[in-house]
């Protein structure tokens, strides 16, 4: 999604040296109990982070980013901004070995999608404030260096960019990253983009499963096990269902606030301070396996809360599906 391709040594390099966000590493399934009270909500305020350029996806000048989430897979969550006029330091048309989905908070990204390593040109895609992609494994994209020095002054841009990790290839023979695996490849694959903020292409539907809230389906792979919503809940929303408590044996989950606030029962966090806290835009909320999740009685939300839902079946990797039915809370 972003103009400059991660390897998955630099990834993990990265990821290593930053100490601080170790807490934020994913719990292993293997080793969590089966009381599922002994695994916690992980509670994260993206603002709080502060800003570090091993983790911006553009030239120095022109870019940052922060690490919200990693784990021991090589998965890792970004958010990145890009200035206006920002520039890639790396343009080649390239393609991942693994599945990535990002979502623009403002501003435009222009990128190129291509369906054949033969193509050279693609098709500009303007993802937009509230455009959501999924790309698979094998599909291959890039910012164009041609393209950008035509644009003169590139659009900025705020982004969530989550990468399931592995290794990224180039298409460019004049590159020094460049290798002939691409010949190998059987079948390359394209993204799917979601342009949720112009309700005259995607339209708001009933969430069957939290009534009163609105939901638009980003993404479900339902045998890969991979699942995204982007939901809406007015001023005043209650949970009406009972029980109000849930957790998953495997599959992992994560909330991202995009506006409003929302009251969840934080006293499972690793954090936590209070039996209940208030999240605003840009808090991130990890559900790992056997973490519960409780929604507590009375309003939940004062002025009204949208969020991103993501769900995968097991780890942070597609590929494990189908996801689970959530379990009842003791």
């Amino acid at each position: 999604m972003a103009g400059r391709a991660v390897s998955t040594i630099d990834l993990r390099k990265r990821v290593h040296l930053f100490l601080v966000f170790l807490t934020l590493s994913a719990h292993c399934v293997a080793g969590a109990t089966e009381d599922p009270e002994g695994v916690a909500l992980n509670i994260l305020d993206a603002q709080s982070i502060p800003w570090d350029e091993r983790f911006r996806l553009g030239s120095k000048e022109t870019s940052k980013g922060k690490l919200l989430y990693s784990n021991n897979e090589g998965s890792a969550l970004f958010y990145v901004e890009f200035s206006p006029g920002w520039t890639a330091q790396n343009t080649e048309r390239h393609y991942h070995n693994f599945a990535e989905w990002g979502y623009v908070l403002d501003g435009n990204f222009l990128l190129y999608e291509f369906v054949s390593p033969n193509q050279e040109k693609g098709t500009l895609v303007d993802m937009r404030q509230g455009t959501w992609m999924y790309r698979p494994a094998f599909s291959i994209h890039g910012n164009r260096g041609d393209a950008m020095d035509k644009q003169r002054v590139t659009p900025g841009s705020t982004q969530l960019l989550f990468v399931e990790g592995g290794k990224n290839y180039t298409l460019d023979p004049s590159s020094k990253r460049y290798t002939e695996d691409w010949k190998s490849v059987k079948q390359f694959t394209h993204p799917h983009f979601q342009h949720t903020a112009r309700p005259s292409i995607m339209e708001w539907e009933e969430d069957g499963e939290l009534p009163g809230v609105l939901m638009k389906l980003l993404h479900d792979e339902m045998s890969g096990g991979f699942r995204a919503k982007l939901r809406y809940a007015p001023p005043g929303w209650t949970y009406s269902k009972a029980p109000a408590g849930f957790y998953y044996n495997q599959a992992q989950r994560f909330v991202y606030i995009l506006n409003g606030d929302l009251k969840i029962n934080s006293s499972l966090a690793s954090n936590a301070s209070s039996e209940s806290q208030i999240v605003t835009k840009d808090f991130l909320i990890e559900q790992p396996p056997k973490s519960i999740w409780h929604w507590e009685s009375g309003p939940l939300t004062q002025s009204g809360v949208m969020w991103i839902d993501v769900t995968y079946a097991k780890g942070t990797r597609s590929g494990h599906g189908p996801i689970e039915q959530p379990k009842t809370a003791p």
